[in-house]
């Protein structure tokens, strides 16, 4: 469990977490007027959130958010092998995923009360509570087994696609050649495949091609970097990866809907009408 605080507004995107066969079961302490979520270098969602809310990160699709406002959340990080483990406790079948849909937040009484109860801890850390701790986070996997608990479906691999080692190669090799690129070549060697093999089953995984997914990535970074109100336009393209800053904005226009400079404006003058 990870207890995350951000006083100032326009934090902006998350880093990568990195492909994991787990969950973030995330309880918001704060309310958001804007919650935008990708995954799989998708958008999901963008809507607002109440606090006391909770909504579900599955880390093997590769979420990354957008965060405006302040934040306060609690993280609870569940394997899902504990899910598993959980279901065999109370006897249930055809049980391996939590079923709630990515973005879809829920206001459930026992998760906030879990929280609640956790969240002193964090104030005065001692050894002596670790076993109710572990009492607590094991009552939440039982408890979201129980009530959220669904068959898997995002181990089988459709026909045409990725197997999700093959995706989950191919998006770390082109996040570790962020700047300088990546051929197709190299994926392919790498997966096992043809180059044309690799690029339909890529696009038939994520719905886009792996040089559209890298162009994402580094509109991602772009936005980072665009927080820093004194550096201009030309030298966020530049190190975000792009060849120039014509290429950078059409880029960004077609993943983000407008163009760097408009989004850039519409940030600042959130951030001037929250600090009125």
């Amino acid at each position: 469990m990870t207890e995350l605080r951000i006083d100032k507004t326009g934090h902006g995107m998350t880093s990568p977490i990195g492909s994991n066969d787990a969950y973030l079961i995330c309880l918001n302490l704060k309310k958001q007027t804007t919650h935008e979520l990708w995954c799989d270098g998708r958008p999901v969602c963008s809507t607002a959130y109440e606090a006391g809310t909770t909504y579900l990160l599955d880390l093997r699709r590769d979420p990354i958010t957008y965060i405006s406002d302040p934040l306060h959340s609690l993280y609870f990080y569940i394997p899902r092998c504990a899910i598993n483990e959980a279901n065999e406790e109370i006897y249930r079948s055809n049980v391996t995923d939590i079923a709630l849909q990515p973005g879809e937040c829920i206001k459930d009484s026992i998760i906030m009360s879990i929280g609640q109860t956790l969240l002193p801890i964090f104030r005065s850390p001692s050894v002596f509570y670790q076993p109710l701790v572990g009492h607590l986070l094991q009552g939440l996997c039982a408890y979201l087994a129980l009530n959220f608990g669904g068959s898997s479906t995002t181990n089988t691999v459709v026909k045409g696609t990725l197997a999700p080692w093959q995706q989950q190669r191919v998006t770390q090799m082109m996040r570790e050649r962020l700047f300088e690129g990546i051929t197709i070549t190299e994926l392919a060697e790498a997966c096992g495949l043809s180059t044309g093999t690799l690029v339909r089953g890529f696009k038939k995984s994520t719905g886009v091609s792996p040089h559209q997914w890298l162009l994402y990535r580094r509109v991602d970074r772009a936005i980072e970097l665009m927080s820093e109100p004194d550096t201009s336009l030309a030298q966020i393209a530049f190190s975000a990866g792009f060849s120039d800053q014509s290429h950078f904005s059409r880029v960004f226009a077609q993943k983000m809907g407008v163009t760097p400079g408009a989004w850039r404006k519409s940030q600042a003058s959130m951030r001037k009408a929250e600090n009125a």
